[in-house]
């Protein structure tokens, strides 16, 4: 498991193409996942009956979503501005700060 500390507008990239943002909603922080639309995103706590595929969607303090079939992402706490959240998954995807996600790529390229 990894936690992770974001301030508002700061992301993490998630095996290249899942993209967690912490947004700033009134006084609240919130997470907001972007993924493809094959890539399911539900709250781990969900009806059965009644199946939530979202591609775009903020998420609250205390809630913990499931993102595809085995990874997870529970926010845990919000501190001036600062909003700690916790991933769990495999140690075969990659988990990388945006920033550096974007540096790695433009090393990739160059």
């Amino acid at each position: 498991m990894l936690i992770v500390g974001r301030e508002v507008g700061q992301s993490v990239i998630i095996n290249d193409d899942i993209k967690v943002t912490v947004r700033q909603c009134g006084s609240n922080l919130k997470l907001t996942i972007v993924a493809p639309k094959n890539i399911r995103i539900s709250p781990i706590k969900q009806d059965p009956i009644k199946p939530i595929n979202l591609k775009k969607t903020e998420r609250k303090i205390g809630e913990t979503m499931l993102i595809g079939d085995n990874v997870k992402i529970a926010m845990l706490q919000t501190q001036s501005g600062l909003l700690r959240f916790a991933i769990d998954a495999p140690k075969e995807i990659s988990i990388f700060r945006e920033e550096i996600y974007k540096k790695q790529t433009k090393e990739l390229i160059s």
